[in-house]
């Protein structure tokens, strides 16, 4: 066991912190990057509302006959904030198109803009700037946390948006909700309490995207409840025996939870996606799509690709391709690359239904081999997903492409004006062109906005005839 240990307690250091926290205290730019996540997310979710898996929760959520206090994204059904926050997180993380924060190796958009917007629709009257702030606390506590037991953990084969997003979210809700130190202690307590979530659901089950829904809903209980008097582990984070660390991962080090807290903004290094695939498998999206740019190659030229990387990479993607379900081809590299290969990209239409069992995507995928690469491999936490992939032409001509940051990483960010148009490409095909623009209205000027949750919960379920 690798333990480093801080003083005072980490649990109550990031509670104290999270409830001090004041939004005179935030720099410009992360308040204007809090606002960039809470659209992407929005993005991301109504756009997964379409999809079999974020109706299949949300029937069950309709089942159950809650109050109509806040509004799912992309449908025309309302219930209460843990039903809807259920339904728009696993829909937020619907299709592999939602933000990363590549360290932690988790999607904290999904854990916290649906207890944000739900918050400020059914729970209390909220401005933007509460808002921006409870955000932000949700962003910092999960990256943070997150990062303490990455990518260990996941290597344990627990799913991070499981574990960390539910810390993120109950971090969120129990700021916005006003909770004090000791009550804030008690919701990460019973956070770390519901954290949950398996691996194995990347090679086939709807299971991965409920994950995400599961945190956002087991956050809101656990602030509520912390807010009700029931306490939760006060020492979740450090405790040695049984604490959220010391169970989940085999090596950790609780300093990347207080590092820098409150001078620098862990938040920041969260990063957002231009594909429609697992994080890990971006940097290699970019090596195809750059040698396809380059070399003017087509699939029909290749021979052979090998793409050397880390270890993680190697376990997370690189497994050979067998068709599922249509999460076995986002989580997958050889897929992914081939289609990239074959199409130049690696966006929704890649990952459709008809496209899973193609025949000559199948094809190139078994010419595509995922190999470890011990130079790759001992980078740093923010070069996890390095390769070098090397094509071999069937003319003999062998060619080489290295990416280290994957496009969307903060050291290779997606620029804003991008990231809006994502927004209105994703949200339009769901949404009336009217709605979409007054979301990206309501989220642009956020922190001048009195009462946004109304307005925001009708825009969200302005559909397309």
């Amino acid at each position: 066991m690798n333990v480093a240990v801080t003083q005072p307690p980490v649990t109550r250091t990031l509670a104290e912190f999270a409830v001090g926290l004041r939004y005179e205290d935030l720099p410009v730019e992360t308040i204007e990057f809090a606002k960039q996540c809470i659209l992407d997310s929005l993005a991301c979710g109504i756009y997964g509302s379409t999809m079999p898996w974020s109706h299949s929760v949300a029937r069950v959520v309709q089942s159950l006959g809650q109050a109509q206090t806040a509004s799912v994204w992309g449908m025309r059904q309302k219930g209460d904030p843990l039903g809807v926050v259920f339904v728009n997180g696993t829909s937020a993380q619907g299709f592999e198109l939602d933000d990363c924060h590549d360290q932690s190796m988790s999607h904290y958009g999904a854990g916290v803009v649906p207890p944000v917007v739900a918050a400020a629709e059914g729970l209390g009257s909220f401005n933007g700037r509460d808002m921006i702030l409870a955000t932000v606390v949700g962003y910092e506590l999960g990256t943070r946390i997150g990062n303490t037991v990455s990518p260990s953990a996941f290597h344990r084969g627990f799913h991070p948006c499981g574990l960390t997003s539910t810390f993120a979210s109950a971090a969120t809700t129990g700021k916005i909700l006003g909770l004090d130190a000791d009550q804030f202690v008690s919701a990460l307590g019973l956070a770390g309490s519901q954290a949950a979530g398996l691996m194995a659901s990347q090679f086939g089950a709807m299971a991965k995207r409920f994950h995400s829904g599961k945190a956002a809903q087991n956050g809101i209980i656990a602030a509520m409840c912390a807010r009700e008097g029931l306490t939760g582990v006060r020492d979740v984070l450090e405790a040695p025996y049984g604490g959220f660390c010391s169970t989940y991962s085999e090596k950790y080090d609780l300093s990347w939870a207080t590092n820098g807290l409150g001078s620098e903004f862990e938040m920041l290094k969260n990063g957002f996606k231009r594909y429609s695939s697992l994080a890990s498998s971006h940097t290699s999206v970019d090596a195809m799509q750059a040698l396809r740019e380059k070399h003017g190659i087509t699939a029909d030229d290749v021979e052979k690709v090998v793409i050397a990387t880390t270890k993680m990479v190697h376990v997370h993607c690189g497994w050979p391709y067998v068709p599922k379900e249509t999460i076995t081809a986002q989580m997958n590299l050889p897929y992914t690359a081939a289609v990239t290969l074959l199409e130049g990209n690696a966006f929704i239409d890649q990952y459709v239904d008809e496209k899973l069992r193609d025949p000559k995507i199948l094809d190139l995928a078994n010419r595509i081999e995922v190999v470890i690469d011990p130079e790759l491999d001992a980078g740093g936490p923010h070069e996890m997903r390095a390769v070098r992939a090397t094509v071999k032409l069937k003319d003999g001509r062998v060619l080489e492409e290295s990416v280290t940051y994957r496009s969307g990483h903060w050291r290779n960010p997606i620029p804003p004006e991008a990231l809006k148009e994502k927004f209105r490409d994703l949200a339009g095909r769901v949404l009336k062109a009217e709605a979409v623009k007054t979301i990206e209205d309501i989220v642009s000027s956020l922190d001048q906005q009195e009462s946004p949750g109304a307005r925001l919960g009708v825009a969200l379920q302005d559909l397309r005839d």
